[in-house]
């Protein structure tokens, strides 16, 4: 009924020179503590309650992700997405809720070549070294979505994570609104063409347009972002949020710690786990619809002076 502390797997390391062990092996380490704070990040905090014998139902489940979709625009100017402040401006226009979204936040994206290899989607050798080319004058744009739909985290037998996830009716037309307003941000704001990342991807101006077709073609690219093929492996969804895989909330049933970050037993009654609190995004309630940074670290600051009281 009581955190004493965490035992685990560890390599030794020589303080003198910074080494591992000669052996290479791994050695049992317990560390012995009155109070635990288990902060392994949404989608490991709960495998550590799990694997530490807790059966509340919550833990793992209600796994918030902010799906993200992304739209490139490419610009006549270098844009250099790698230089100076990584991620400068934002746009809170669509942030609160309407009828059949969500709400979100449009982002500036920041990224290297490397990021944008394996972001950008693959229509062969010779497109996709095309568009590396032109990475330079790249301008990406995201979309933080508010979740619509939920996942679950639970461990494998061979002792991995695995994450399951499934977008809403709601969740997918949020992504398509998004994607609409992207494209009509990055037009706006002078790309020459806009490319919406999928499998395969839509693509605004890539031969150029007979001249005054250029807002009858966009036409035709605001539709098919409208109804963008969201199904697994077609459109393509990003992600750099994860949040409450053992949210905290005053109902025992169904929220795997109460409001200050306490651990519960199990879901039949409200009794806690001594000495054992969550402090991470694993807490949020849902799914924020912002950049949870902030966020986390005043729930840090709360949980922590619940420790200090109970210390």
């Amino acid at each position: 009924g009581r955190a004493v502390g965490v035992e685990g797997d560890a390599r030794w390391t020589d303080p003198a020179t910074g080494e591992t062990t000669a052996d290479g092996r791994t050695r049992r380490l317990i560390v012995r503590a009155r109070s635990v704070i288990v902060a392994a990040g949404a989608l490991r905090t709960p495998a550590v309650l799990q694997g530490s014998g807790l059966e509340h139902p919550a833990i793992g489940r209600h796994l918030r992700l902010h799906p993200v979709p992304v739209v490139a625009g490419f610009f006549p100017q270098p844009i250099d997405m790698w230089r100076g402040t990584m991620q400068a401006a934002h746009a809170l226009e669509f942030a609160e809720p309407a009828a059949r979204n969500n709400g979100y936040v449009i982002e500036s994206a920041p990224g290297h070549p490397g990021l944008l290899a394996l972001a950008l989607p693959w229509e062969g050798t010779d497109a996709h070294a095309d568009v590396m080319l032109r990475s330079r004058r790249i301008g990406p744009f995201i979309a933080v979505t508010r979740d619509g739909g939920e996942g679950r985290t639970r461990i494998t037998r061979a002792g991995r994570i695995r994450v399951d996830y499934q977008l809403d009716s709601g969740g997918v037309s949020t992504l398509r609104h998004a994607l609409v307003s992207m494209a009509r941000l990055a037009r706006a704001a002078g790309a020459s063409e806009l490319l919406a990342a999928g499998t395969p991807p839509i693509w605004h101006g890539r031969g150029g347009f007979a001249p005054g077709r250029e807002q009858a073609a966009f036409a035709r690219f605001e539709s098919a972002l409208a109804s963008f093929d969201l199904r697994p492996n077609r459109g393509s969804v990003f992600s750099a949020h994860q949040m409450g895989s053992a949210r905290m909330g005053g109902d025992s049933r169904d929220h795997a710690c109460d409001p200050w970050g306490r651990v519960r037993r199990d879901g039949r009654s409200d009794q806690r786990v001594q000495g054992l609190y969550v402090a991470d995004g694993s807490l949020f309630p849902t799914g924020l619809g912002v950049n949870p940074m902030i966020t986390i670290m005043v729930l840090a600051r709360r949980v922590s002076r619940t420790i200090l009281a109970e210390a």
